[in-house]
């Protein structure tokens, strides 16, 4: 099979879920198959890969940015003949090619459905008539399609993959002089208000004092939203609250934490966080929402959305309960090696592009 695989963003230039599954999406497909990656970069051209056909976005609006990227596949077609496209951008242009697209939520990046995205889930309905497939990472999300407009019978569900050679459980390196029953809670992923960490946060600030005296909250992620940030460094002042940010590799501080928090209030596709912490036999504790549900198959500890109290009560709770924080992060991991192998998951996204080829 001949593949163009087109994405407007790639890690490491731009780090998020969607993007780490396109690029293994990439890794596993050119190890089985002839490719070819188009994808843009807003930072630095060092920062996708070399043999890329790698397009400049730096400082363009959105348009110029589509038009861009429309070009450039174009132009990449035309060279490469590919049999199909696999596309990580709706608007992504293709001319007598197969295509299909993975959309991986509509919640664009905020939290509640906004009237402003109206026009955005118009696009994706008109955009979606010009593809031969519409790949998603959820049946909560392939509902979430259909509500949009777009049909039923373009849709196909595919769970993400995890990597489960980086993603693994290690033992948490001991703090120094660290109190009795020390608990670390971490919450990895990009800052932006949607993803909660403000939240997090006020719920590690309404512990007990003595339930304090020995937690630490380590958020860490790419800075999606840096006024947010700012806020966040003054929320955390005077907190046992670290934040790290656009660190090189998110997986160790999956592994030396002992907790993972998701109070996301973004409508997730999937929640990448929760899963990549279960294959770290992490527990979970994460706002319940169907797509996290569907993805976790329920294990961690679900928590009404945005009820602070109740996120504060299940972090006292686990960190009261290590045999319990052992038990969910035993059953998570194995439930992620059964489910989430990336192998496996590839597989059925040859299977689809396969039979899309004439």
């Amino acid at each position: 099979m001949r593949l163009l695989m087109v994405a407007r963003r790639y890690p490491p230039d731009i780090r998020s879920g969607t993007e780490t599954v396109f690029q293994n999406l990439y890794q596993m497909a050119r190890s089985r198959h002839e490719v070819r990656l188009v994808v843009g970069y807003t930072r630095s051209r060092d920062l996708v890969p070399p043999e890329a056909r790698a397009v400049d976005l730096r400082g363009v609006s959105k348009a110029q940015a589509w038009a861009r990227m429309a070009r450039a596949s174009l132009s990449e077609q035309r060279r490469f003949s590919p049999d199909v496209v696999l596309a990580n951008s709706i608007e992504v242009a293709t001319w007598r090619t197969p295509t299909a697209c993975i959309v991986h939520d509509l919640n664009f990046g905020q939290a509640g459905r906004l009237a402003s995205n109206q026009g955005r889930e118009l696009f994706y309905r008109l955009r979606s008539r010009r593809l031969q497939g519409v790949i998603t990472v959820s049946q909560a999300a392939a509902g979430r399609l259909c509500g949009a407009g777009l049909s039923e019978e373009l849709i196909t569900v595919i769970h993400n993959g995890v990597d489960l050679e980086s993603f693994v459980p290690t033992e948490r390196t001991a703090v120094p002089d660290e109190p009795e029953g020390f608990v670390r809670f971490a919450y990895p992923s990009r800052i932006l208000p949607g993803k909660g960490q403000h939240l997090a946060m006020d719920a590690l600030a309404r512990l007990r004092s003595t339930y304090k005296a020995r937690a630490e909250l380590v958020v860490v992620g790419a800075v999606a939203d840096p006024l947010f940030l700012e806020q966040l460094k003054i929320q955390s002042y005077s907190q046992p609250i670290r934040i790290e940010t656009d660190v090189p590799a998110i997986a160790p501080y999956y592994q030396q934490a002992d907790v993972v928090l998701f109070p996301s209030l973004m409508e997730e596709g999937f929640g990448y966080t929760a899963v990549e912490a279960m294959a770290c036999g992490k527990p979970v504790i994460w706002f319940d929402q169907p797509a996290v549900r569907e993805a976790t198959g329920g294990l961690g500890v679900p928590v009404p959305s945005g009820d602070v109290d109740a996120l504060r009560d299940a972090m006292m709770m686990l960190m009261d309960d290590p045999s319990k924080r052992r038990e969910i992060g035993e059953a998570g991991r194995e439930y992620v090696r059964e489910h989430y192998a990336w192998p496996g998951v590839w597989e059925q996204y040859e299977g689809l592009l396969s039979g899309l080829i004439p």
